[in-house]
């Protein structure tokens, strides 16, 4: 059956995309906090930055990640 193999990959993706993102995400955050600080930004404007950045590279990251994950399942690794 199709089903259960596409739900364990689609687990191991999910579980790949988050264990990166959290890597990312956590010196990112500290960069961009400092960031913030630096340049005395308020909290609504932290708030637009942060998230803006953080939709940027969350785009990028499960795009590129998608295509792998794609390319593997392709040739059947």
């Amino acid at each position: 059956m199709i089903i259960v193999p596409m739900k364990k990959l689609a687990f191991k993706e999910a579980v790949t995309d988050t264990a990166i993102a959290a890597a990312i995400n956590m010196p990112l955050n500290y960069v961009l906090l400092a960031f913030a600080y630096s340049i005395e930004l308020t909290p609504l404007q932290s708030t637009f930055m942060f998230t803006g950045v953080f939709t940027i590279i969350a785009i990028v990251r499960k795009f590129y990640l998608r295509l792998h994950f794609e390319r593997r399942r392709i040739r059947g690794c």
